[in-house]
């Protein structure tokens, strides 16, 4: 198949490095790859950068659309309640409070934010805050750079689940939804409500403690921090991460509505190859999608604004002259087809000319064919409404044996109908076949024995040879 666009999902899970790659051609996307690297940070950078370009080559992927998740421990989210008279100057706005969490020039941010919807005055405005600390992400950044990757999105892992399972879908961005990341030791516990990522937290797994009261504890203290009141009601919880069936299985014990991200995302074509790695993989494929989509339901960017790799200009003129080159080829193509069409009615016309004789003598001889079939139809109906019941019976006569004798007898649109007593029913069968009368002789019911008479019971039904 071919690709048109790819987006490449990079996710810093624990001490492991994941890459999922998500692809489309436009009509439909398809989940295509998935690597992990286990235990990046002790690898060899050589190492690690050598094994990492041999995937993207055999893969055939581009780099040109890497999303980077980072753990969630590492951002920091604040959401802003401000008056609506501060949208104009939002983003000067938000630059103040941000310095506000900068006690001092070595604790720096860097940062983004999203706007989510007002209350319903429309007087208030709530903005979703990002934030990371900038000599951590310049860290991850020259580590990543250094092995052979160059992100042009950076966002928390969840942003990414949250995109993923959104999908853009109108029914989903009017509904309340938990989302549990499961790693092996922790839990990131996420409220999507209206298309918005409205909390985020992530907890730690005590040893001895069931999946299925942290993921249960937590989704009532995500209700409460939203203020989900007795009548809001939360549609699913959907878990993704590598104990996420496990702990589905456990939870849907107590809430049915609990269920596996790989079964919320049909959207997506997912081979079957890649199927089992759902689960593993479902962060790093959020992230990938996240780069595929134009518009995603939660659009950040923690990437400073001169590391995002930039289009030049220069860079749209092959595009500018392919489609200039197209138009001329398609304005071509349109006078072509009135040349064409003018040639080819002319020729047309000559052939009708040629051709108006032998189609005359064509016509007369179907007038001729259609008496004929006419006729002949007539006879087939005259022999077809004859009485065979006279030749059936005659014909059973001769081929049922002396012990034979039939009880009933029915012949209505060419099935025929006979129950009786026999020696032996089931060899009857055969000799009925071999009348050119019979055809598709099968017997109807069950075949016993009647104690009264001594003899089997039958009932067999045939359709008659027309």
């Amino acid at each position: 198949m071919i690709y048109l666009k790819t987006s490449v999902g990079v996710e810093l899970r624990g001490e492991d490095l994941l890459i999922a790659s998500l692809q489309s051609n436009y009509s439909d996307s398809v989940f295509t790859h998935f690597v992990r690297f286990a235990g990046y940070r002790q690898r060899n950078p050589e190492d690690l950068k050598r094994e990492i370009h041999a995937f993207f080559k055999s893969k055939g992927l581009n780099r040109e659309n890497i999303v980077l998740g980072i753990p969630r421990k590492d951002i920091v989210l604040r959401y802003l309640d401000l008056p609506a008279e501060v949208a104009d100057n939002l983003k000067q706005v938000v630059q103040y409070q941000v310095q506000s969490f900068e006690p001092t020039d070595e604790d720096k941010f860097y940062h983004d934010y999203t706007l989510i919807s007002g209350n319903g005055a429309g007087k208030r405005l709530t903005v979703m805050l990002a934030m990371v600390r900038k000599t951590m992400l310049d860290e991850i950044l020259g580590f990543l750079l250094s092995v052979g990757i160059r992100p042009g999105t950076v966002i928390c892992g969840s942003m990414g689940l949250a995109n993923l399972l959104l999908q853009n879908d109108k029914n989903r961005l009017d509904k309340t939804f938990i989302l549990g990341d499961l790693n092996t030791s922790s839990l990131e516990i996420a409220a999507l409500r209206q298309g918005a990522l409205v909390y985020s937290k992530e907890v730690p797994r005590a040893d001895q403690v069931a999946w299925q009261d942290i993921v249960l504890r937590e989704t009532d203290e995500a209700a409460s921090k939203i203020r989900l009141g007795p009548e809001g009601t939360i549609e699913k919880i959907v878990l993704t991460g590598e104990s996420s069936e496990s702990a589905c299985a456990e939870i849907q014990e107590v809430l049915p509505d609990c269920d596996l991200m790989r079964n919320c995302i049909a959207a997506l074509n997912v081979p079957n190859e890649n199927r089992p790695k759902m689960q593993e993989a479902a962060s790093a494929l959020g992230l990938a999608y996240t780069g595929l989509n134009r518009r995603p339901a939660i659009k950040i960017n923690l990437l400073p604004q001169d590391r995002r790799i930039q289009q030049s200009r220069w860079g749209y003129i092959p595009a500018a002259i392919l489609g200039l080159v197209i138009i001329g080829l398609l304005c071509a193509l349109a006078y072509r087809g009135t040349v064409q069409n003018r040639a080819l009615a002319s020729e047309l016309d000559r052939q009708i000319q040629i051709l108006k004789k032998p189609v005359e003598r064509v016509q007369a001889y179907r007038t001729q064919s259609d008496v004929l079939n006419k006729k002949i139809k007539s006879m087939e109906e005259l022999l077809g409404g004859r009485d065979m019941n006279l030749e059936i019976l005659r014909e059973l006569t001769t081929i049922l044996p002396n012990d034979t004798y039939l009880q009933s007898y029915r012949c209505v649109d060419g099935l025929l109908t006979i129950s009786g007593f026999s020696s032996s029913a089931s060899d009857l069968i055969p000799k009925l076949e071999k009348s050119p009368l019979l055809k598709d002789v099968v017997a109807k019911g069950v075949i016993y024995k009647d104690a009264s008479v001594g003899k089997e019971r039958f009932t067999f039904e045939a359709r008659l040879e027309k």
